[in-house]
């Protein structure tokens, strides 16, 4: 099985000869001398072309379209195998990682200075650290900056993962800046001297935001923090750490106080930090330790959500999920004290109490400090302006508790792949379907699973035992469409991932309501054996019965039948029967979950042709609302009882559920 991308990049370099394909899904060999275009992997759903070559001429022309620069960029990708060695010899080598990371940047054309000069929000964590970035920005985009946003995975396009005013950037942009910073930095240079993809795309996102001058870059950590490429930045303005869990335990460490010394190691020499202080205390111990070694100016929690001085706005987020009143509640104060730095309060005055300056910093209250905190100091809840409330109320960010309506069937996306995540997610699945559900209508649950990287499905799946599902779908990442280059992933491979849903589909199978392992009986032995020999076998050990289906788009097509949605060439879902109460149901509510790459290869079936995620809609009646308020808080609102009674009248009809602005 050979998944080997070949690239002009590559034929360039002198690549050329015989090369044996074997393609999976058709079944078929390839073989002979490189052709114009060879088609490879349709299972992988991808197109690569092969441009011939010779010991002397190069007869193309270079391609630098944007789908050229996404093959370029992922063959920056390691490979399974070479993956799998790296994170072996990690620890040997992740001191390197910094200084390699600067040695890019500044082959860039990107100086030290240059990165200095950004005004930085720098934020780590397990979990929410995507989420509480984008309801940062929001804020600060409420307020009239230009914000740049760097944040990871990508969904669908590659361009995600660098926004400018809240939008990815346009594809001839990034196509544009791809091509400058690659040529200086990879073309013609061996594979031992380029960056890997991350570091590629870090490189490559702080050069825009330099040339695009943005006025504030919301950086998002990677992984870890200490050595993350992003931590090459010096001086944020503030830094921020979200919730923390076990992930990623063979790259940062078994235990949560190993995982949070690597988080914690975003904070800088006299820069304040916020954080989540829902932590264990082993976390909170070692966050409060490296604050003092690295100098940080100060360490504060932030308060939870409900006690900040809303007035009259209404405390309604544009993200579902209890989790996310933390991330908003972590992201005030981001976003407060980097206002505070740049002055960019001044005149936002209407909700502030008398006697606060406009201009403040978040305040630290010493005695709100309890013991749950390890002595770290609590931000005192301060007043919401209306940009901020706003901000918050707008935050849209695809894939995290993120709800779907496509006529009969009901998607619920939200790429949870962490342990406290899954919970939460699970919790939030089982009030969403319940209050999206019509009276008197028959509906069916059906959860889409699957994990990435070395992840304990056991843990992952448990959570969803009790959400009343009907069926459960174990597909892999791949996505099945044609062309889906900004999907390709060469960091696995197809037959990891088909093992890895036998895997959860026999996992499943065993798992009792409670969550315990059941006794193996003769029929899950006989199943077992059907499994083995058949992907198609409906599963039935568990009282939710479990199914394979390895494309993502035979899934959603099998689920709808729907005809207009992209599928393979193959269709190997024929064989497995519909259950009645599927066909017969009013409305299918779907669950997508356990992999944020998972709900990106859904988004890129269901979306626009362009394979683009669409912005939510926002009313502008919503917008005036909020101005109005903003006008009004400006009066005493305890000198016209009719006048907030009119206005607490206005609050109820916006809120409204997030998602549904």
């Amino acid at each position: 099985e050979c998944k080997r991308l070949i690239s002009k990049t590559d034929l360039m370099q002198g690549v050329c000869g015989r090369i044996t394909f074997l393609s999976s899904r058709v079944g078929s060999v390839l073989s002979g001398s490189l052709m114009d275009e060879v088609k490879l992997s349709k299972c992988m759903g991808s197109t690569y072309r092969a441009y011939q070559t010779s010991n002397n001429t190069q007869s193309e022309e270079r391609d630098l379209s944007y789908e050229s620069a996404i093959r370029s960029l992922n063959a920056l990708q390691s490979n399974a195998a070479t993956l799998q060695k790296i994170r072996k010899e990690r620890q040997k080598h992740v001191h390197l990682n910094l200084p390699q990371t600067r040695l890019y940047l500044e082959r860039s054309g990107v100086t030290t200075d240059m990165l200095n000069s950004l005004k930085i929000i720098h934020v780590s964590g397990t979990k929410g650290k995507g989420s509480t970035c984008a309801f940062c920005e929001s804020i600060l985009r409420q307020y009239g900056l230009r914000t740049g946003f760097y944040s990871s995975p990508h969904l669908v396009s590659a361009t995600e993962r660098v926004r400018l005013d809240g939008e990815p950037v346009a594809r001839t942009k990034f196509t544009q800046y791809f091509w400058q910073v690659y040529d200086k930095v990879c073309r013609n240079r061996s594979s031992e001297d380029r960056p890997p993809y991350f570091q590629f795309l870090t490189v490559l996102a702080f050069n825009i935001f330099i040339k695009e001058k943005v006025d504030v870059a919301i950086i998002e950590v990677g992984i870890g923090g200490e050595y993350d490429c992003t931590n090459i930045i010096e001086k944020p303005i503030v830094t921020g750490i979200t919730a923390l869990g076990l992930d990623h335990t063979n790259i940062l460490g078994n235990t949560i106080a190993e995982i949070a010394w690597h988080k914690a190691g975003i904070m800088k020499s006299g820069v304040p930090t916020f954080i989540d202080g829902n932590q264990p205390s082993d976390a909170l111990k070692v966050i409060s330790r490296r604050s003092t070694e690295l100098g940080a100016s100060s360490l504060a929690v932030a308060p939870p959500l409900d006690q900040y001085a809303w007035g009259r706005f209404p405390l309604v987020l544009g993200l579902h999920g209890q989790i996310q009143h933390r991330n908003a509640a972590l992201a005030l104060c981001l976003a407060k004290s980097f206002l505070a730095h740049t002055d960019l309060l001044e005149g936002d005055t209407h909700n502030l109490p008398e006697g606060e300056e406009e201009d403040s910093s978040p305040q630290i209250s010493r005695q709100a400090s309890q013991d749950n905190y390890q002595n770290i100091d609590v931000v005192e809840p301060f007043a919401i302006t209306g940009k901020m409330a706003l901000g918050l109320r707008l935050t849209d960010w695809p894939g995290r508790t993120q709800i779907l309506d496509m006529g009969r069937t009901q998607y619920f996306l939200d790429g949870a792949h962490t342990e406290e995540s899954v919970r939460a997610c699970a919790a939030w699945f089982k009030k969403a379907s319940k209050q999206s559900a019509r009276d008197e209508e028959k509906i069916f649950k059906v959860m889409i699973f699957n994990t990435s990287g070395e992840r304990d499905p056991k843990v992952l799946l448990t959570p969803f035992l009790k959400c009343q599902l009907d069926l459960v779908i174990f597909t892999t990442n791949v996505s099945g469409l044609e062309d889906a280059v900004d999907q390709q992933n060469f960091t696995t491979t197809d037959k990891i991932q088909l093992e890895r849903c036998k895997s959860h589909l026999r996992l499943w199978t065993k798992l009792g309501s409670d969550g315990g392992d059941r006794p193996v009986t003769g029929h899950d032995r006989a199943e077992e054996e059907d499994l083995n020999s058949n992907l198609n076998l409906l599963a039935t050990g568990n009282p939710v019965p479990g199914v394979i289906i390895p494309l993502i788009c035979d899934a959603l097509q099998w689920i709808k039948q729907d005809s207009h949605l992209q599928t393979g060439d193959l269709n190997c879902v024929d064989d497995v029967n519909k259950p009645v109460d599927m066909n017969d149901a009013d409305r299918l509510q779907v669950l997508v979950t356990g992999s944020l790459h998972l709900v990106g290869g859904v988004l890129a079936c269901i979306q626009d042709e362009e394979g683009l995620i669409q912005a939510r809609e926002v009313d502008p009646e919503l917008i005036n609302h909020y101005k109005h308020l903003e006008k009004s808080q400006c009066c005493n609102a305890n000198s016209n009882g009719n006048a907030a009674a009119k206005n607490s009248n206005a609050n109820a009809k916006y809120q409204s559920v997030p998602g549904m602005l």
